[in-house]
């Protein structure tokens, strides 16, 4: 489906006349949106209608005066649902998902008979060599004890090599022929920020943590044409839209996916604003040199800040701790960068005017980042994130708010915390996990996300359910995970639309359903507002708007 850009000058135009009165002599607007708007402004935290013209919001208010503002050319359109400021999911891994919706093997939720199964059905119709990959296991729904191993593989792998990542991405499950392609035997040194598990007898299980995964990146056949990506990129930009989202954050993309977003923007093929993370040696020094790509094409695409990891996932034990995992006494979690390095890519892009995002899991990452921000001066006016957040020790809960950094955290991760978290870090540190709710009241930005694919759902309605009920994608535990930690419905919908948009730089254009910023909404089934806590996971989204045009219609057979 091909979407329009408007131009700068047409933008330009719309911005004159957008705070004119109703009924003034202004152009008319090309769509009158009429149904119930929550806008989050407290000014007026509800209306009747939204008027439109060139992408962003002219009027907001009552159906007669928006009717009076109606040409002959406005299309009126009556809203299936009650509209919320366009849902913007914080972190994502785009390409990710696009290649699970392609051809992956989703083994989420699976134990580990069902992945075997999955496993032996691919290999039993592959190529001779084909290489077998799958991504979602967690060892949280095997049997208790029962780790994955090259040997579980054995038997269904008929010689073709199997690569299977966690749901994290910080750790994959491998089979023998693997291990032996890539060399890595009893005697293979574990790289920096890498980890090769191993059993009593120091000869590789199977699996392999962080950075010792790119020893079998280095030896797997790239297959993927340009045609590929670009098509596994559109698949997901179309989930997307089904799913209600205005925005996504694409949390450590290279040059290459840049350089297909730059492609569909030209084309005003992009359903979906784009704010990129550049990741990686070559597409960090190519933007500190070039300089920041913002708001480009009506807002569809902005790269102006890097990803940075510091630390590995807590699932995996690659999170960063200060004192020992309480199931694996001798690990602390991995380091993935050095320390003199951070530093300096911090200053760099501070003088060069670019974002830091990091990503710290445990608390010793969390602190760490904390720390090199404070060194290096900044400022609320920097808006630098640390990506996750997912345990904060109390003594460094107000430190969010004071030093002005953007704790960009994924709710949805209750689900699987809650089921092993407190076996990795033990009754009392569980407290420090997520705590949502303790670091909002402390002043801090919240901006909500979900990280998948490296999670159990990317559906924004299951993170408006785990901010408000504390409950995973599958809606468990039904009480909630540390309810205590919930949040109200207005937060929630805030930490979901207005803290992202602040979190890119887009708080006076996005965020919020008022005039002059962009006509950027999401229609839910139901008002939420009416629902119980309870009910709100039932909520389905029947429209999703951009720049005033509909990306999605869940009444219309081609958007099913």
């Amino acid at each position: 489906m091909k979407r329009r850009t408007t131009s700068l000058a047409v933008l330009f135009v719309a911005a004159l006349v957008g705070c004119a009165e109703p009924g003034s002599s202004g152009p008319a607007p090309d769509t009158v949106f009429m149904g119930t708007f929550i806008t989050l402004d407290s000014t007026l935290p509800e209306v009747e209608a939204l008027a439109v013209r060139g992408g962003r919001i002219v009027f907001a208010g009552s159906r007669s005066e928006a009717s009076r503002l109606a040409g002959e050319i406005t299309q009126v359109v009556e809203i299936p649902g009650v509209a919320v400021p366009g849902f913007s999911d914080a972190h994502v891994h785009l390409s990710s998902l696009g290649a699970l919706l392609d051809e992956g093997l989703n083994l989420r939720g699976l134990d580990k008979d069902e992945i075997l199964g999955l496993v032996a059905e691919a290999t039993a119709s592959a190529p001779a060599d084909a290489w077998i990959r799958g991504g979602g296991w967690d060892e949280g729904f095997f049997a208790s004890g029962d780790a994955p191993t090259a040997s579980d593989l054995e038997g269904v792998s008929s010689n073709h090599p199997v690569v299977l990542s966690r749901i994290d991405g910080h750790a994959s499950w491998v089979n023998s022929r693997v291990l032996e392609l890539a060399g890595i035997t009893q005697s293979t040194i574990d790289p920096d920020g890498g980890r090769i598990v191993r059993d009593a007898s120091n000869r590789p299980t199977g699996v392999l943590v962080d950075n010792a995964q790119n020893l079998v990146s280095r030896v797997t056949p790239e297959t993927d044409s340009e045609e590929d990506r670009e098509r596994r990129i559109r698949l997901a930009l179309d989930q997307y839209a089904r799913w209600g989202l205005t925005s996504v954050h694409d949390a450590g993309v290279g040059l290459e996916t840049i350089e297909i977003y730059t492609r569909l923007l030209e084309r005003g093929e992009l359903p979906v604003r784009i704010y990129a993370m550049a990741q990686g040696e070559p597409a960090v020094r190519h933007y500190l040199d070039a300089g920041s790509g913002i708001d480009l094409g009506d807002g569809r695409l902005t790269v102006r800040s890097f990803k940075l990891m510091l630390d590995g996932a807590l699932g995996s034990r690659g999170a960063l701790f200060a004192d020992p995992y309480s199931d694996a006494p001798a690990e602390v979690g991995l380091r993935q960068i050095g320390e003199a390095e951070f530093d300096a890519l911090i200053a760099e892009s501070l003088e060069r005017g670019f974002q830091v995002n990091a990503h710290a899991i445990g608390d010793l990452g969390v602190r760490w980042g904390l720390d090199a921000f404070e060194r290096a001066g900044v400022s609320s006016e920097d808006r630098f994130r640390i990506e996750h957040a997912s345990t904060i020790a109390p003594q460094d809960l107000p430190r969010f708010a004071a030093l002005g950094v953007i704790a960009s955290m994924q709710p949805v991760f209750v689900g699987e915390y809650g089921r092993w978290a407190e076996d990795r870090v033990g009754p009392d540190r569980v407290r420090w996990v997520m705590p949502i709710r303790d670091l909002l009241a402390t002043g801090a930005v919240v901006a909500s996300g979900t990280d998948f694919t490296a999670s159990d759902s990317g559906d924004p309605i299951a993170t408006l359910d785990a901010l408000v009920s504390r409950r995973g994608a599958d809606g468990n535990p039904p009480e909630g995970w540390f309810p205590e930690q919930g949040i109200d419905l207005e937060a929630a919908l805030r930490s979901m639309s207005t803290s992202p948009a602040f979190a890119a730089f887009r708080e006076d254009d996005l965020g919020q359903l008022n005039e002059g910023r962009f006509a950027d909404f999401t229609v839910l089934s139901e008002d939420p507002r009416l629902l119980s806590p309870g009910d709100l996971r039932n909520l389905t989204v029947t429209m999703t708007v951009v720049n005033g045009e509909a990306t999605y219609r869940g009444d219309d057979p081609e958007d099913r």
